[in-house]
């Protein structure tokens, strides 16, 4: 019998986010390109004890670990949906993907919470249903069970996995201070898109020409994270005069991701970024998902 499992699970970037219209029950309608990238948090599920419990081994921010936790809704889910009931077990969570940054660290955890559940307790969900459930969980969740290069619809949560795009070298800059999803689509300064943008990304993929697809980056959030945080401009502007291809705000930002042409190269751009409080560091796109790294 699986008594616990450890698996690490990426963060992502947005190379095309449009806005498309706003919906009658309040969301926005998006299409969006979802890429998974070499950041990564680990959690670890540990059977037995008694209940559900969950802990905060390590992380950059501090982090609330009650109920408001993605972690802890995507668990509690979980054992309602899945197991119907009640289950022994204890989740500890290693967080390395910033807060609050535009990189899908806490849905990405989510998705993990429930693959992860899924494992130790062998209860063989199926894909279909852990979709349903992490589509309750968040736009961002469905993405991550999948992991790689996909598009998003809807409120991102519809989503068709692509073949993986080229191997790119990515810089991120992350600001110290966070910003608020809500109030960058209630800012009125969104770009709204017709929608083409995301199938012309697509159609470059299989050139692998890392030129043409950083000058094919777009998002409709841009505009509303630089008036809320100018800071952010300046840091697009940096990446770009530092040598990287292209650069772009991430999701509602903060963070900025740049394209860089090689890894030599993004290593170079990441140190002139840092400092000031900033985070900066050299990453590149991933072709997979949730990884799982132990079950024993």
């Amino acid at each position: 019998m699986i008594t616990q499992v450890r698996v690490k699970t990426p963060a992502k970037v947005n190379p095309v986010l449009e806005v498309l219209s706003k919906r009658p029950d309040g969301y926005h309608e998006l299409s969006l390109i979802f890429q998974a990238i070499a950041l990564f948090d680990e959690l670890e599920f540990i059977r037995g004890g008694d209940g559900l419990r969950f802990e905060v081994a390590e992380s950059p921010e501090p982090l609330a670990a009650d109920d408001s936790n993605l972690v802890v809704k995507a668990a509690r889910l979980f054992l309602k949906e899945v197991l119907q009931g009640t289950a022994d077990v204890l989740i500890r969570l290693k967080k390395r993907i910033p807060l609050a940054a535009g990189l899908g660290g806490g849905s990405s955890d989510a998705a993990a919470t429930l693959v992860g559940l899924d494992l130790v307790f062998n209860a063989m969900a199926g894909k279909d249903h852990l979709q349903s459930l992490a589509a309750q969980l968040g736009s961002d969740v469905p993405f991550f069970l999948s992991g790689g290069t996909a598009r998003g619809r809807g409120r991102g949560e519809a989503i068709t996995p692509w073949e993986a795009a080229p191997e790119m070298p990515l810089v991120l800059v992350k600001p110290r201070q966070g910003l608020s999803t809500p109030a960058v689509y209630q800012s009125g300064k969104a770009e709204f898109s017709p929608g083409q943008r995301t199938g012309d990304f697509q159609k470059l993929l299989p050139e692998k020409s890392l030129p043409k697809l950083a000058g094919s980056l777009f998002n409709s959030l841009q505009p509303a994270a630089f008036y809320l945080m100018p800071e952010v401009e300046k840091l697009r502007d940096g990446l770009l005069k530092a040598g990287a291809l292209g650069a772009l705000v991430s999701g509602s930002g903060p963070t900025v991701f740049g394209i860089a042409e090689s890894r030599e190269a993004a290593e170079r751009i990441a140190a002139q970024m840092g400092g000031e409080g900033r985070m900066a560091l050299a990453t590149h796109s991933l072709g997979s998902g949730i990884q799982v790294l132990e079950r024993q």
